[in-house]
C-alpha cells in the first residue's frame, strides 16, 4: 500500500471524522490532513513479495551468529494452522523475550511455507534509519508508544486497522508489548488487541482466532542488558550503530530457538481467568482482559522447560550455597521426573536423568559463565556468583509457573504453622487463597476451584496424611524437603519486604514520585542486602518492583487518601508471614542438606 494512494485519507467517513480531529487539536482541516498523511506513512506496512528472500537470508544471517541455524518448532500445530487459516483470519500474539524474536517468528513461518505472512506491529524506536524501511517492505508496521493525547493519529491509527481488517489481513504482536527483563511472562498489554478486537466487531469478520505463540531461547544474547536495566541502568537508544553492535556482538554460541503455538483461541472466548480479576471493567474490556490472559496462559502451557532453567532453579534455590554435583543431581532428577510424569512440554534433548547428564549442563553453564566451579578442596563445588544471580534468576523465572502450585502448597503448609488452629485442608485454603492474593500481579492463575485443587494434591502427594497430626509439619518439611516454595518465591517476597520498610519509613507521608520512589527501594535494598536482613540478589531490581509497586496501588499504599500508616503496617506484616513460611522451608531444606552430608558427625555435632 502506498499513502498517496490509500483510500483511507480521500473516505467521506473519515474526512467527516477527521474534521472533528482537528478541531479537538485545534488545527484547520488542511493542517490535520496534511498530519493524517504523515501519520499514515509513519504507520503502514508496504509488504513486498520481493523483498522476503533477502529479508530472510538477513535473518538466518543475524540469528545464526549465536544460534544454532535449524529452529526447534512443533510443525504438526503449524500444520492445523495452515488449515485453519484457509477460512480465518488469524492474529498471532507470541512471548518477548529477545531483539530476535520477530525475525525466528516470521522465520518460523516463512521457512514453513506458510502464507500470507502477517504484518507485524513493532515500536516506532525500532524505525531507525536503515533498519525501518527494510522491516516496513516485510510487514512491519511502526507503532508510537503513547499517542492518547493525539486525536488525529488515533483516528488514523484505528482507520488503518479497520482496512486491515476488513481485508482479512493477518496480524501478529508481542502480547507483553515489551522484552521481559526478567524471564517471567510479563502481563498482557491489551492496546492493540482491544483495536482489533473492534475493528473486528465494527467490520462484521466473525471467524477470528488468536494464536499464542511462545518464543525461547537455550541463552538470551541481551541478558547483560537486562540485568543492567534492573540495576537501574539506563536502556540503550535503538540506532543503526546500535543495531550493528548487536549482530556482530552475538559471537558466542547460545544454543537453540525454540517455536511452539499454542492451540488458538477463537475470538470472544476465555475460560482461565477468575471473574474477580477482571471486576470493575465493563462487558467488551472483560472479555479482552480475559482473552489476553488466556493467550498468555496458553503460551506458558507450551513454552518448553531446559536444562540450564531447572539447574538455576536448584542452585538459587540453595540460597547462596555452593553444591557438589551428586547434590545437584538429586535435585535436578527429582525435578525432571516430575517434568515426565506430569507430561509438561520439555526442550528436544531435555535430558537429566544421570549424573553424567547433570554434571554435562552444569559444565555448558560454567562455560557461559553462569556458573563457577571451586576445585581446591576434597570435592568440586559449584554456585553461581553474586553478580550473576539476576540472570540466573532469569532463566529460572521462564518455568516458575509449571511449579507455581507447588511452591504455594509448600509455602502455605509452613504458614500453617504458625497458626494456633490445628492444620487442616481447611486452613491450607485459607493460607494459600492469602499467598495468591498477596502475589495476584506475579503470575497468572488458574480459576479458583481447580487452583485448590491441585494444591491440596501437591500437599498430600508430597506430605501424605499430613493434616492428620500424626507428626508436625515441620518434621515433615524436615523429612521432606520442599523443592519449589524457597526457590520461587524468596525474590519476590523480599522485593516486597523493601517495599514495605520503605513505605513505613515515610510512616503516613504519599509517594508523589515513583521514579524517586524506585530510586530509594534500589537503596534500600542494596542495605538490606548488606545487612542480611535480605539475601536474594534479584530481589533488588527495577522489575521486580514495578510489579510491586502495583500490589502496593492497588492496595491504597502509595497516595493520599485516608490513613496510609496502618494499611502500610497491614501490608509489613502481610508480607513478614511469608517471608517467614520461606524462611522455614529454607531451614527444612537446610536441615535435610546437613543430614545428607557424606560425613555424618559434622551432622551431629551441628545438631538439626
Amino acid at each position: 500500500m502506498n499513502t498517496d494512494t490509500n483510500p483511507i485519507l480521500r473516505d467521506p467517513g473519515f474526512l467527516e471524522e477527521l474534521q472533528r480531529a482537528a478541531e479537538a487539536s485545534g488545527k484547520t482541516l488542511e493542517q490535520a490532513q496534511k498530519y493524517a498523511h504523515k501519520c499514515l506513512h509513519e504507520i503502514e506496512a508496504t509488504p513486498r513479495d520481493s523483498w522476503l528472500h533477502p529479508a530472510a537470508k538477513l535473518a538466518r544471517f543475524i540469528y545464526t551468529r549465536s544460534y544454532e541455524r535449524q529452529l526447534d518448532i512443533n510443525l504438526e500445530a503449524l500444520e492445523e494452522l495452515r488449515e485453519l487459516s484457509k477460512d480465518h483470519l488469524l492474529l498471532f500474539l507470541w512471548s518477548h523475550k529477545s531483539h530476535m524474536d520477530s525475525f525466528v517468528f516470521l522465520l518460523s513461518l516463512y521457512e514453513n511455507r506458510f502464507r500470507p505472512l502477517p504484518l507485524i506491529f513493532a515500536g516506532i524506536n525500532m524505525n531507525f534509519l536503515g533498519f525501518g524501511s527494510l522491516a516496513r517492505r516485510v510487514g512491519a508496521i511502526f507503532l508510537r508508544r503513547t499517542f492518547a493525547e493525539d486525536p488525529i493519529y488515533k483516528l488514523v491509527f484505528r482507520t488503518y486497522i479497520d482496512q486491515l481488517i476488513r481485508n482479512k489481513t493477518p496480524l501478529s504482536w508481542s502480547i507483553e508489548g515489551t522484552r521481559s527483563r526478567t524471564g517471567k511472562l510479563s502481563p498482557p498489554k491489551l492496546g492493540i488487541l482491544n483495536w482489533v478486537v473492534e475493528s473486528c466487531h465494527k467490520e462484521q469478520v466473525e471467524k477470528v482466532l488468536l494464536v499464542p505463540v511462545s518464543i525461547a531461547f537455550d541463552r538470551i544474547a541481551e541478558i547483560d542488558d537486562y540485568v543492567a536495566i534492573q540495576r537501574g541502568e539506563p536502556k540503550r537508544k535503538e540506532s543503526l550503530g546500535w543495531f550493528f553492535n548487536y549482530i556482530f556482538g552475538m559471537k558466542q554460541p547460545y544454543g537453540k530457538v525454540y517455536v511452539r503455538f499454542a492451540k488458538p483461541l477463537a475470538l470472544g472466548e476465555a475460560t482461565s481467568l477468575s471473574p474477580d480479576m477482571t471486576s470493575g471493567a465493563d462487558a467488551r474490556s472483560s472479555v479482552v482482559t480475559r482473552m489476553g490472559f488466556e493467550v498468555c496462559t496458553r503460551i506458558e502451557q507450551v513454552t518448553p522447560i531446559k536444562s540450564a532453567d531447572v539447574l538455576t532453579m536448584v542452585l538459587l534455590g540453595a540460597n547462596g550455597r555452593a553444591l557438589t554435583a551428586s547434590e545437584i543431581y538429586r535435585q535436578a532428577t527429582d525435578i525432571a521426573a516430575e517434568v515426565r510424569q506430569r507430561g509438561l512440554p520439555a526442550a528436544s534433548g531435555f535430558s537429566l536423568d544421570s549424573e553424567e547428564q547433570v554434571s554435562a549442563a552444569v559444565l555448558a553453564l560454567q562455560g557461559s559463565g553462569l556458573v563457577r566451579g571451586f576445585d581446591k578442596a576434597s570435592e568440586t563445588v559449584y554456585y553461581i556468583p553474586r553478580e550473576k544471580r539476576l540472570a540466573a534468576a532469569y532463566y529460572r523465572n521462564t518455568i516458575t509457573h509449571f511449579f507455581l502450585g507447588a511452591a504455594l502448597a509448600e509455602t502455605g503448609l509452613a504458614s500453617c504453622t504458625m497458626d494456633i488452629e490445628a492444620p487442616g485442608a481447611a486452613l491450607l485454603e485459607r493460607e494459600v487463597l492469602g499467598l495468591r492474593d498477596l502475589y495476584k500481579f506475579e503470575f497468572f492463575y488458574k480459576p479458583t476451584a481447580e487452583f485448590l485443587a491441585e494444591v491440596q494434591e501437591v500437599a498430600e502427594q508430597r506430605y501424605p496424611n499430613w493434616s492428620s497430626g500424626e507428626r508436625s509439619l515441620q518434621t515433615l518439611l524436615r523429612e521432606q524437603p520442599p523443592r519449589f516454595g524457597h526457590a520461587i518465591l524468596r525474590s519476590i517476597t523480599e522485593s516486597y519486604l523493601v517495599i514495605a520498610a520503605t513505605l513505613l519509613e515515610l510512616e503516613a507521608a504519599p509517594v508523589h514520585d515513583r521514579k524517586k520512589f524506585t530510586a530509594r527501594l534500589m537503596a534500600q535494598g542494596e542495605q538490606m542486602l548488606l545487612r542480611r536482613t535480605i539475601t536474594c540478589e534479584s530481589s533488588v531490581s527495577q522489575d521486580m518492583f514495578a510489579t510491586g509497586l502495583r500490589l502496593a496501588e492497588h492496595l491504597n499504599l502509595l497516595h493520599a487518601g485516608g490513613d496510609l500508616r496502618p494499611a502500610r503496617e497491614a501490608f509489613a506484616e502481610r508480607v513478614v508471614k511469608a517471608l517467614s513460611a520461606i524462611n522455614l522451608l529454607q531451614r527444612s531444606y537446610d536441615a535435610a542438606w546437613f543430614a545428607q552430608l557424606s560425613s555424618g558427625k559434622i551432622a551431629n555435632l551441628l545438631g538439626p
